[in-house]
């Protein structure tokens, strides 16, 4: 009996299945550069950046921080001279607050060690101790593109609170990041690297590549990263992405070289640590 394996779609490594991306998505293989560096923890929160513009630019804004800023921490390590404007309406002490509670009526019914107690409260302690750095502002204010109710900002807003011209941009907003790209484009010309996580793009396949053909009239695509959190792809491309986006002016036109294979060894860690990473490659 003759079986026919099928290699249109993927590929058998040693520890690993890689996925063969579509050629429809081929516009998003990066452009090969040597200044890749990892901000933040080896999982979810972590995102890479060009070390060179990290040192040139003073003035990052961060669209979400959730229960983790280990990446703006990172970029405050990296140049200490700057400022972080951070944006997450869903952020607060409460769910610290509660956590230790919870903790303490574990520990003094036996149910849990002083050690997992005291770890609770030093996280907490962590997370004031961020927001009280003199050079990092924290908005609890939902980014949206049209402003309905106190509680919103829009990007028209985010760009005046911000003195410097030079600026990094990360998007971490779950969906809402296709209802602000053409806004966020109006201010193209101090945005020096662009940052964002894709969500459900086999919901929303066409937005997503127009999208990113808008943001590649003026930025170049140098890493791309699949969110393994969510395990589905469309057409071998993960359904969740994080791209990094660098101004067209740092790369010379002549010297494009494109990477293929993901993730990068050293460089991409999985999301969710408890799962392999998401493998694919383009042709």
């Amino acid at each position: 009996m003759n079986f026919k394996v099928k290699l249109e779609n993927l590929i058998i490594c040693v520890d690993n299945l890689i996925m063969l991306v579509d050629k429809k998505f081929n516009l998003l293989k990066p452009v090969k550069t040597t200044n890749l560096l990892r901000l933040g923890r080896k999982s979810d929160g972590g995102y890479i950046v060009d070390f060179d513009i990290i040192k040139k630019c003073n003035t990052l804004i961060s669209f979400g921080m959730g229960s983790d800023w280990s990446f703006e921490l990172d970029y405050i390590r990296k140049n200490d001279n700057s400022s972080i404007h951070i944006y997450d309406y869903t952020v607060s002490a409460s769910p610290y607050i509660k956590e230790i509670l919870k903790y303490f009526r574990r520990f003094i019914t036996l149910r849990q060690s002083y050690a997992a107690f005291l770890e609770r409260i030093k996280y907490f302690y962590k997370y004031k101790r961020f927001l009280d750095l003199r050079n990092v502002k924290f908005y609890r204010e939902k980014i949206t593109g049209k402003i309905q109710s106190n509680s919103e900002t829009d990007i028209k807003r985010v760009f005046k609170r911000v003195d410097k011209k030079e600026v990094i941009l990360k998007c971490d907003i779950e969906g809402m990041e296709y209802n602000i790209i053409d806004q966020i484009l109006e201010y193209k010309d101090q945005i020096e690297m662009f940052i964002v996580e894709f969500h459900r793009i086999d919901k929303n396949e066409k937005n997503f590549l127009e999208s990113i053909k808008k943001i590649k009239n003026y930025f170049h695509i140098i890493h791309i990263h699949g969110n393994n959190h969510y395990s589905e792809n469309i057409d071998g491309l993960p359904v969740i992405l994080e791209i990094t986006f660098l101004k067209k002016k740092y790369i010379k036109a002549e010297k494009i070289e494109y990477s293929k294979k993901f993730p990068i060894q050293g460089l991409d860690y999985p999301c969710n640590s408890y799962k392999e990473d998401l493998a694919f490659y383009f042709e």
